[in-house]
């Protein structure tokens, strides 16, 4: 009997606990954690920018999208500026938050590779340069040695033979 009774309260205490809210992520993994809680106001400025007020809100976000924004949060403000510049009939500063921090890895490696096509074309060219040299000096051998050589004689006709 208390068997039974010890039974049914564990079966009540399982039934009810099963039917209770699940609790909530920790609030550290949440994006305005990770960046430190400015996303919203920098959204909310792109948001609402205006023709009267384009490049001060400019101005004032371009220390977080060069310092703090992440690569995806960085691409998506830039498209979403030049869109509203678009609607606004507005430019963008050509260098506008060029030299952010998130695409700095980016920028060494595109400039690497710029350094080492730059290279390669050079060395194509200097090599290039040199077989046109080769070619040309071994012409003028020719030529030379053309111009050195005596004229050859033409074999004097033979006498037709009698018959």
């Amino acid at each position: 009997m208390k068997l039974v009774s010890i039974l049914v309260a564990a079966a009540s205490v399982a039934s009810t606990s099963a039917f209770m809210p699940a609790t909530k992520a920790p609030q550290s993994t949440q994006l305005k954690i990770a960046t430190k809680g400015l996303t919203g106001p920098v959204r909310k400025s792109i948001a609402g920018i205006t023709k009267d007020n384009f490049s001060a809100t400019l101005a004032e976000i371009e220390p977080f999208l060069t310092k703090e924004a992440g690569v995806t949060l960085y691409n998506k403000s830039l498209r979403r500026i030049a869109t509203k510049a678009k609607d606004l009939g507005v430019e963008v500063p050509a260098n506008y938050a060029k030299d952010a921090k998130c695409t700095e890895k980016r920028r060494e490696k595109q400039n690497a590779y710029c350094v080492a096509k730059t290279e390669e074309a050079a060395a194509a060219a200097a090599e290039a340069a040199e077989e046109a040299a080769a070619a040309t000096a071994a012409a003028a051998e020719e030529a030379a040695a053309a111009a050195a050589a005596p004229a050859e004689e033409t074999p004097e006709e033979e006498a037709p033979a009698a018959e």
